[in-house]
């Protein structure tokens, strides 16, 4: 596949997203889309995306992989975008967040039940993901990890982080953790268009999200040894949000025999938006392919 600059929404229209709605245990609606092939797919990847973020902005990441032969899925988390719940970007608890996948996963199933399926979660959406595949690892092809937030505080003295998830408890919805547009890629028509999109919510993240995906990314750490499922682990070396040391401990931690870490020089925490996203998608196609 070549590289190319991407522009923002820069994507054709020969494969427009179908939309549907799934309905939560506790009676919210989740808004999805789905992609698919003319021709019968070679797998399915289901997109889960990350915090303060939806779906639509992976439109561009769907096309590619539509036209390598997969089918596309992908849906906005409760609290985010299309979905619903409030307030926004805060999901309690945040294993609710998992169990929403699987509620999505089941439906992936039904539609092709017949198709090998593969999860690609990027930074929030990879800890959800990463809890989803070490309950149900057998029932999922492979794991795509991008920019895992698993070492996000490592960036915050530890005195700082104390204090703030003792905050959490006080005022868990006060919102006081700032991720700056400018560190999420270099592609300022991106930073731009995220910072202007009324589906994001680029406010700062509310202290109990923030104590939540400490706290669950600490339970994920505990259990690294046991996933075995085959892992592509992505990250960019300057990911100012999520360090880079996430993917590489589960590198270290994962007992899979099939495992695959690959870091991109320079690149920010969405390497899937950096200009050169043509490589990405390409080492994320090649990597299903051998394993469809």
């Amino acid at each position: 596949m070549t590289e190319k600059i991407f522009t923002y929404k820069d994507t054709p229209d020969t494969v427009p997203a179908q939309a549907f709605t799934l309905k939560t245990t506790d009676n919210l609606m989740l808004h999805a889309q789905k992609w698919l092939p003319t021709s019968d797919p070679k797998a399915v990847i289901l997109i889960v995306h990350g915090i303060a973020e939806h779906i639509g902005r992976y439109d561009h990441v769907a096309h590619v992989l539509v036209e390598a032969g997969f089918a596309v899925y992908g849906y906005d988390h409760r609290t985010h975008g299309k979905s619903d719940g409030q307030p926004r970007s805060y999901i309690h608890p945040f294993t609710k967040a998992v169990d929403d996948l699987g509620l999505v996963v089941n439906h992936v199933r039904q539609e092709n039940p017949t198709k090998k399926l593969f999860i690609y979660g990027h930074s929030m959406g990879s800890l959800i993901s990463n809890l989803y595949v070490l309950k149900y690892q057998d029932g999922v092809a492979g794991w795509i990890s991008s920019g895992s937030p698993l070492t996000s505080d490592s960036n915050t003295p530890a005195l700082v982080v104390q204090i703030l998830t003792l905050l959490s408890k006080i005022a868990p919805q006060l919102q006081m953790v700032n991720i700056p547009p400018s560190d999420l890629t270099h592609d300022q028509n991106i930073v731009q268009a995220y910072i202007h999109d009324p589906l994001v919510n680029a406010k700062p993240t509310r202290l109990g999200m923030a104590s939540a995906i400490v706290s669950q990314s600490k339970v994920v750490i505990s259990q690294l040894g046991t996933l075995r499922l085959p892992i592509l682990l992505l990250h960019g070396s300057d990911d100012k949000i999520c360090p880079m040391s996430a993917s590489q401990l589960i590198y270290e931690k994962a007992s899979s025999t099939d495992k695959t870490l690959k870091i991109y020089e320079g690149l920010y925490h969405e390497i899937h938006n950096e200009t050169l996203y043509g490589r990405i998608l390409s080492d994320i196609i090649e990597w299903v392919y051998g394993r469809c």
